[in-house]
């Protein structure tokens, strides 16, 4: 039995010892900053949520990892001493139940592990795209539109974030970034373009409707919110984009339209007569307010 107080002892003080050190060097971040961290707050980048969550899932990465090489040694070390000590079985027996055990154990965490890495891989490739829509958009500044990226939300005690929101003379737009994979096209399909009718989405290899309620949901929100901080309550059309996929019709009109990333800039430009330059600054002065929440 002292064998395992001893490893437990061990396990627990690098697992301390590590803790303290990654907190130790994010506190010496702070000291003698050019700003007051309390009162500076930037505004929401393209993907602020993905980032976040890929940020916090490669520091838990790390522990994950640890604790994969540590504690199926403990388990097994700890079975064996307890068989041990009520003389169960031979010693061979005995032996073969613990090595299964931290076996079984080693098998769990891989299979965990891997299924985090996985997840962080789609959140990154989530966050690329959104990336990807942002610079899209970039350009629309110089003709007066006002850019909002990873918007704040709050539904049924259910948080969520719109990708993209635009305010200009062509009105408000909700616009969510959708990155798919691709898969084997069927015969005489092309596995770079999806087609869209205004209910369906059809994919080279299946049809669904993939994004099309979160895109409508989203924009009732954002136009729910705006006519109650401003008083005005006006339409907000919504997007979905699938970077890196041909639409068909690139570009066409619909309660949620499906858009083309290089046509997506000249899709909301199409009109410049909805809001005046007072309207503009009203709705784009809360939504600079509602995203500025990033703190050092």
């Amino acid at each position: 039995m002292s064998l395992v107080v001893f490893l437990l002892l061990y396990v627990l003080i690098i697992f301390a010892a590590l803790f303290v050190a990654i907190q130790w060097l994010k506190a010496q971040r702070r000291p003698k900053l050019p700003f007051k961290p309390e009162r500076t707050r930037l505004r929401r980048g393209p993907g602020e949520s993905l980032q976040r969550r890929v940020q916090l899932m490669d520091e838990n990465q790390l522990y994950l990892l640890f604790a994969l090489m540590a504690v199926p040694i403990l388990i097994g070390v700890g079975l064996l001493a307890v068989l041990q000590s009520a003389g169960f079985a031979t010693p061979g027996v005995r032996m073969g139940i613990s090595l299964a055990s931290a076996l079984v154990i080693v098998v769990l965490g891989a299979w965990y592990l891997a299924q985090e890495v996985i997840r962080r891989g789609n959140h990154y490739l989530g966050w690329f795209g959104e990336r990807m829509t942002a610079e899209e958009l970039e350009p629309l500044r110089e003709q007066g539109w006002r850019i909002f990226h990873d918007v704040p939300g709050e539904r049924g005690g259910h948080e969520f974030n719109i990708d993209h929101v635009l305010v200009g003379p062509g009105g408000v737009y909700s616009i969510e970034t959708k990155m798919r994979r691709k898969g084997s096209a069927r015969p005489g399909r092309k596995d770079h373009e999806v087609a869209y009718d205004g209910q369906r989405l059809s994919w080279p290899w299946t049809e669904d409707t993939y994004g099309l309620a979160q895109a409508a949901r989203n924009a009732e929100w954002l136009r729910d919110w705006l006519a109650v901080i401003t008083g005005e309550r006006l339409e907000v059309n919504p997007i979905l984009v699938f970077p890196c996929w041909y639409v068909t019709p690139p570009n066409a009109r619909h309660p949620v339209s499906v858009v083309a990333l290089p046509y997506l800039a000249g899709f909301v430009t199409m009109r410049n007569d909805v809001l005046n330059p007072t309207q503009v600054d009203l709705f784009a002065r809360q939504l600079d307010q509602r995203c500025r929440d990033v703190e050092y």
